[in-house]
């Protein structure tokens, strides 16, 4: 999978996503990691959309397993949380528009 922008669609009211004004974001992806929504729609608060690629290239078949999934899942585990990102957020500071996401993932990650 080559470097791609992604189109994705955010829940505004969720913690991860706090201090974003517009309900779409574009994040840069390296990675050929999928995670399946999950059935309850606050647990899937960053989703990439129907038509996901804004730029770069991605096959039909990675483009077909991408769709409507979800790079971000935050887990209990024991008495404490996870959060997982299938993408690297501050990949190099080459992309800031996502640096919010990990600084929320920090300060928020009791919330979620």
């Amino acid at each position: 999978m080559e470097d791609q922008f992604l189109k994705l669609k955010i829940d505004r009211s969720h913690p991860i996503n706090f201090g974003y004004k517009n309900d779409k974001i574009a994040l840069f992806r390296n990675t050929r990691q999928f995670i399946q929504p999950n059935k309850k729609s606050y647990n899937n608060p960053i989703q990439y959309t129907n038509n996901p690629l804004l730029s770069g290239y991605i096959s039909k078949e990675n483009l077909k397993e991408l769709k409507n999934t979800v790079p971000f899942v935050a887990q209990r585990l024991g008495s404490g949380r996870v959060i997982v990102f299938t993408d690297n957020t501050n990949f190099r500071a080459f992309w800031y528009g996502t640096n919010k996401l990990l600084m929320n993932a920090i300060f928020f990650g009791k919330l979620m």
